[in-house]
C-alpha cells in the first residue's frame, strides 16, 4: 500500500539537500597584483574564476598575503568581466589595494601551515645552468629571479621552487639567442633530486617569429584549506598576462587554474 506521507518527506528532504548543496560556501582566491579572480575549490575540484564569478559579490572579505606574510584584510567589489576583450577573465577590485600583496584569500584557514622561506637566488645558479644546457643553450647567462623552500605536500620533506629568466631586451615581438624563462621545482624522491618543470621556454637561437613569454614565481600558500601548498606563477608577453596555480603531485606539476588576458 502506498504511503503518501513518506513520499512527501523524501521529496522535501531531497529538495532541502539540493538547496544546501547549491548554497555551499566558496572561498575565492584573487591575484592581488592583477586583480584576476583565479577561482576556488568547489566540491573538491578547482573551478576557474569565470565559473564562480556569479557567486562572488560585493563585500567579500579577503586576507591579503605578501612575501612577508599577512598584510591585513581587504574588501572586494563584485566580480566583473571587462566589457571589450577577455570577457571570461573576471576581476575583483580590492580596497585597500595593498600594493605589495601577492594573493587574496576569502577563507579563514591557515594559509601557511608550514614555513615558506625565501632563498638567495644565486645559490641555485648551477641547477638552472644544467637545465639550460640540456635544452640547447650552450653558454647560458644564468639569471635566477626567485627561489623558495617549503614542504609543499606535507610529507615532511622540503621542496625548492626556482624561477629564472633571461631576456635580451624588454618583451617584444621576437626572441633573441640565449633567451629563456623557466619555473621548476626540485623534489627529493627515493634519495634522488627530481626536477619538475612548471613553465619552460628556451630560445637557443634568435627567432623573429617567436613571441617570448616571461614567467615569475609569486609564492606558495594553502589556497583551499586542504593542508597542501599551491604554487602561484605569473606569465606575461608584450600584449598580455596571466596567472596560474599549480600543485605538486608526486613528480608531476598539476595545473589547477589559469586566468589572464591578452590580444
Amino acid at each position: 500500500m502506498r504511503k503518501p506521507g513518506r513520499a512527501i518527506l523524501v521529496a522535501v528532504a531531497c529538495a532541502f539537500g539540493a538547496r544546501a548543496g547549491a548554497a555551499q560556501a566558496i572561498h575565492p582566491v584573487v591575484d592581488a597584483q592583477r586583480g584576476y579572480l583565479l577561482g576556488a575549490r568547489v566540491n573538491g575540484t578547482w573551478r576557474e574564476g569565470q565559473h564562480i564569478a556569479a557567486r562572488v559579490g560585493a563585500g567579500q572579505r579577503y586576507r591579503v598575503f605578501g612575501p612577508a606574510g599577512l598584510l591585513g584584510e581587504s574588501t572586494g567589489m563584485r566580480a566583473q568581466a571587462p566589457e571589450d576583450v577577455c570577457q571570461e577573465s573576471f576581476q575583483v577590485e580590492l580596497s585597500p589595494k595593498r600594493e605589495v600583496g601577492e594573493v587574496a584569500v576569502g577563507g579563514a584557514w591557515n594559509v601557511l601551515p608550514r614555513p615558506v622561506t625565501r632563498l638567495r637566488p644565486a645559490a641555485y645558479a648551477e641547477p638552472v645552468r644544467q637545465i639550460l644546457v640540456q635544452h640547447g643553450i650552450r653558454n647560458p647567462v644564468v639569471r635566477v629571479t626567485a627561489a623558495i623552500r617549503a614542504d609543499l605536500d606535507g610529507d615532511g620533506t622540503d621542496e625548492v621552487v626556482i624561477a629564472a629568466t633571461r631576456s635580451s631586451e624588454a618583451l617584444g615581438w621576437a626572441a633573441h639567442a640565449g633567451d629563456y624563462s623557466i619555473v621548476f621545482a626540485r623534489k627529493l624522491v627515493g634519495g634522488t633530486v627530481r626536477t619538475i618543470m612548471l613553465e619552460q621556454e628556451y630560445h637557443p637561437r634568435a627567432s623573429p617569429d617567436a613571441v617570448p613569454n616571461e614567467y615569475t614565481l609569486a609564492g606558495a600558500w594553502d589556497l583551499d584549506g586542504d593542508g597542501q601548498l599551491e604554487i602561484m606563477v605569473r606569465g606575461r608577453y608584450y600584449e598580455g598576462d596571466w596567472t596560474t596555480l599549480y600543485r605538486l603531485r608526486d613528480t608531476t606539476a598539476l595545473k589547477l587554474v589559469s586566468v589572464g588576458c591578452g590580444v
